[in-house]
């Protein structure tokens, strides 16, 4: 059997995954394209090739949607606050573990923990901690205030409903951080370190000045993934709050989830979830245009 198998035998093996992708991903995406400039709904009665076209009239109603700038400029708010808290919580935590002590394998990974768990099961959990007599009320503020910590509503507040969401989300990705920024940290070179403790330099300058630097592409890195995931947030708020009180917390994907399963408008929820995507793209290349300059 020669060692470089033919051009058509590579072609060949890889035309299953292709056509899998092809029918999950690239199909299904075109169609909502379509869908998009088409005025249908499974309540219409029609097939949706069968819709009457409607030009970018979604589009148009989505810019003076007043509950789709709100969800939109939530989740912008909700990124803008909870990714760098991680990544800060997550610097530390690295930082911190560069030093050798008895039990850091076993610390380590407890650290990472909680990315293992489904982010169900993390919203659930937070729920639960934050009722009325849930441990966070009936412990910790119930040390510090009283009994008027039996009386905060966390889920009723639409602020400290927002917080609490934040708070489940900031436990469950600071790891994330944590794992990259770590592993950064672990690979820069020792000799530059022990130059730098020879010529007398303390150890937060040695930080400051050689380790950070050294790992800046993966901290931009890092923080851009974490931007595109955090974007999508739906499940900490589909289990937490529901959207609630209200739509005080309602992200853009449970938006988009509302108007495409509840509310049957698949034409406006493709729209929006178009516009979405653009916002998302442009954001996402004008982040890598930063990090390629910055090389």
């Amino acid at each position: 059997m020669p060692e470089n198998p033919p051009k058509s035998i590579k072609v060949l093996s890889s035309l299953p995954l292709n056509l899998l992708l092809n029918g999950v991903l690239i199909v299904p995406f075109i169609i909502m394209i379509y869908l998009a400039f088409l005025k249908w709904s499974p309540l219409m009665g029609m097939n949706w090739w069968e819709a009457p076209f409607y030009g970018l009239q979604n589009f148009a109603r989505a810019v003076s949607d007043a509950r789709f700038l709100s969800a939109l400029g939530r989740t912008a708010l909700f990124v803008a606050v909870s990714v760098p808290l991680e990544f800060v919580l997550g610097l530390t935590l690295a930082y911190f573990m560069q030093r050798e002590f008895v039990g850091k394998k076993y610390t380590v990974s407890l650290l990472i923990y909680p990315l293992m768990l489904p982010p169900v099961v993390v919203a659930t959990v937070f729920y639960l901690f934050f009722q009325p007599y849930g441990p966070v009320n009936n412990i910790f503020l119930k040390y510090l205030v009283g009994e008027k910590a039996l009386d905060i509503y966390w889920f009723l507040d639409r602020n400290l409903a927002f917080i609490t969401i934040i708070i489940a989300e900031i436990w469950q990705w600071t790891p994330f951080m944590f794992l990259i920024l770590y592993s950064g940290l672990s690979a820069v070179p020792k000799r530059l370190v022990e130059a730098a403790e020879v010529l007398g330099a303390s150890e937060w300058k040695i930080f400051w000045k050689i380790r950070l630097p050294l790992i800046k592409q993966l901290i931009t890195i890092a923080i851009i993934l974490r931007c595109l995931e955090a974007f999508k947030v739906f499940d900490y708020i589909y289990v937490m709050t529901g959207g609630g009180p209200g739509t005080a917390t309602e992200s853009i994907s449970l938006y988009i989830y509302r108007l495409a399963i509840m509310y049957s408008d698949i034409s406006y929820a493709a729209a929006v979830s178009l516009i979405v995507l653009a916002i998302i793209f442009a954001v996402s290349r004008i982040a890598i245009k930063f990090l390629l300059e910055r090389r």
